[in-house]
């Protein structure tokens, strides 16, 4: 959150002032991929139950920026495709920032479109971020 403030919706001081029980919540919450290279952690993303009957929420997908375009992110997204699939549902979901063109490129790329709908990123402030879809 502090290498890329512009992509995610929380803050880091915010999240870094979370209780221990919300972390946890938060775990039992959603399911967890992390990639790892030669034991460093250079990959995560979160994947829930969505909004939508039937719908998988994709969130929270980080790179560590010395791993970007190697094929991390490819491996993080088909993570939650396989859940997703395994879990029975119809399609995920995933929000991402407008700013954030690099991972709008990555998500398009593996079959995920923009629904049309749209959501402050943080009250207040005047980004958005945009829902896309991909059928599973």
């Amino acid at each position: 959150m502090r290498e890329a403030p512009y992509a995610f919706g929380s803050t880091y001081e915010g999240e870094a002032g979370a209780s221990e029980e919300s972390w946890r919540n938060r775990l039992r919450d959603r399911t967890r991929f992390v990639a790892i290279v030669d034991g460093q952690v250079v990959g995560t993303v979160a994947a829930g139950t969505g909004e939508f009957t039937g719908a998988a929420a994709l969130t929270a997908l980080w790179v560590d920026p010395r791993f970007r375009g190697q094929g991390v992110g490819t491996a993080l997204i088909d993570a939650v495709m396989e859940w997703a699939r395994s879990e029975q549902f119809d399609q995920v979901l995933l929000w991402v920032t407008e700013v954030n063109e690099t991972a709008a490129r990555l998500y398009e790329h593996h079959g995920f479109t923009r629904t049309g709908r749209v959501s402050d990123v943080r009250r207040g402030e005047a980004a958005v971020e945009h829902e896309m879809s991909r059928g599973i």
